[in-house]
């Protein structure tokens, strides 16, 4: 019996993001020049709290969990600027601006939508290295839904 025929594509280089800030850029800023590595990560999550009772037996429930996505950009990304802007807003109204993201992967076919985000940790300066260093934002996700 044949096997399946698989997709072998897991090309990053059509994947596309678009990030919306309700106050500030309502109408969505397509990210571009992403780092060569680690452009967008959703970073791990505790699904779980698990203890162990003096008993030997385990107890364990799943607990609700922001969910992190880093994005790393070149130092000369017209996206670093936005963020930069926001960053800025953030510093200068003390408020925060609330961000959605939407992620396309075409190789795999597909497509994330976090919701109800903020920037948690942003690094507008590049490391002044003998070319600039990328630049990673932190954002912080009340949801994250496959659509």
């Amino acid at each position: 019996m044949a096997l399946p025929t698989q997709n072998l594509d897991i090309t990053a280089a059509n994947a596309t993001a678009v990030m919306t800030v309700e106050d500030l850029y309502p109408n969505g800023i397509q990210l571009q020049n992403f780092s060569t590595d680690a452009a967008i990560v959703a970073d791990s999550m505790q699904i779980a709290e698990t203890r162990m009772g003096v008993d030997g037996h385990m107890a364990a429930g799943v607990t609700p969990n922001i969910y992190p996505v880093t994005i790393t950009l070149e130092a000369n990304s017209p996206t670093a600027f936005a963020f930069a802007n926001i960053y800025e807003a953030m510093s200068s109204n003390k408020k925060i601006y609330v961000c959605n993201l939407t992620v396309r992967l075409p190789s795999i076919g597909k497509s994330y939508q976090f919701s109800k985000g903020v920037l948690q940790t942003a690094n507008p300066l590049p490391a002044v290295n003998k070319v600039l260093a990328p630049t990673t934002w932190v954002f912080h996700f009340e949801r994250m839904e496959k659509i």
